[in-house]
């Protein structure tokens, strides 16, 4: 799934009595934080390493097999043998790795049409099917959706390296027809894994990241309060939406309606606090996650 949430890091040292401690305590911070960077660095340098390393072997495959098409079986062993030896660095790197990313597609849909709008459209792609419409009902099902497609293809490092390895030496033997039905056996056992992130999700979750700093403000003004309304109508607008488009279970969103009410009320008259969102934002969170497994 999308990188959207972020990690927020909250310190408060306003209970340190002696200036020394707050300046040895934020010291140790400073170095946490550094530590922490680097290691996140780090591990986003091994994974460009490891995608590298991987699209190289797909691509020398590929090399191979045209080279076996023009008779140029020097040059498809050669091939075969830097695919394996690029996939070999990748699982002396990462011995748990089983899975070795090549390649990453993502297509945006999104309905331009309010909640109502679409129900209606639901209802009657439904009424199609029901009255034996299918070809009818294709169409029109295919524009409820507002989402974020991803599709993510892998090399499995447990099998596709011995399949390299076999055609080379099935190569050197001379079985040529042999060893490019194996390498193109290979390529079928890519594993393409497709992730759905919906949209009214996503956004009231981006949402919920501006709303709660204002309601967590206190002496608002009138443009604030105003806003803060705005946002609000704008979160029940994306639960209507994703409701509508059935990105969850029977019930699903009641919880989230539910929980709106309790913010309007808290927030109503220029009420303040902190937390008036973290309800919220973990019933989200579970729907992400419910409707992730679902599709899985």
């Amino acid at each position: 799934m999308l990188n959207w949430k972020n990690t927020i890091l909250a310190l408060s040292l306003a209970s340190l009595a002696s200036v020394p401690a707050v300046a040895q305590d934020q010291a140790k911070t400073d170095m946490q934080a550094q530590d922490n960077a680097a290691a996140e660095a780090q591990a986003r340098s091994d994974a460009d390493q490891v995608l590298e390393d991987a699209i190289a072997a797909l691509d020398k495959t590929g090399e191979a097999i045209k080279a076996l098409a023009e008779d140029r079986n020097d040059d498809a062993v050669a091939a075969l043998e830097v695919a394996t030896g690029k996939l070999e660095v990748v699982l002396e790197q990462n011995p748990g790795l089983e899975l070795a990313p090549v390649d990453v597609a993502t297509t945006v849909l999104d309905i331009a049409a309010s909640p109502a709008d679409i129900e209606r459209t639901r209802k009657l792609a439904a009424r199609l099917i029901d009255d034996d419409q299918l070809q009818l009902a294709r169409p029109i099902i295919s524009t409820l959706a507002s989402e974020i497609d991803i599709s993510t293809t892998y090399i499995p490092l447990g099998t596709y390296p011995l399949a390299l390895k076999s055609a080379a030496a099935l190569i050197k033997e001379g079985n040529t027809d042999e060893a490019a039905a194996v390498l193109a056996n290979a390529l079928n056992t890519l594993v393409v894994v497709d992730t759905v992130v919906p949209l009214p999700l996503l956004n009231a979750q981006l949402l919920i990241e501006e709303a709660k700093v204002l309601s967590a403000k206190a002496d608002r003004t009138d443009d604030e309060n105003a806003k803060l309304a705005l946002l609000l109508d704008a979160l029940d607008t994306q639960i209507a939406k994703g409701e509508a488009l059935q990105y969850g279970g029977p019930d699903a969103f009641d919880p989230l309606k539910d929980e709106m009410k309790e913010i309007r009320k808290k927030v109503a008259d220029g009420g303040s606090g902190e937390g008036f969102f973290d309800k919220l934002k973990g019933l989200f969170q579970d729907l992400g996650r419910e409707h992730a497994d679902a599709a899985n």
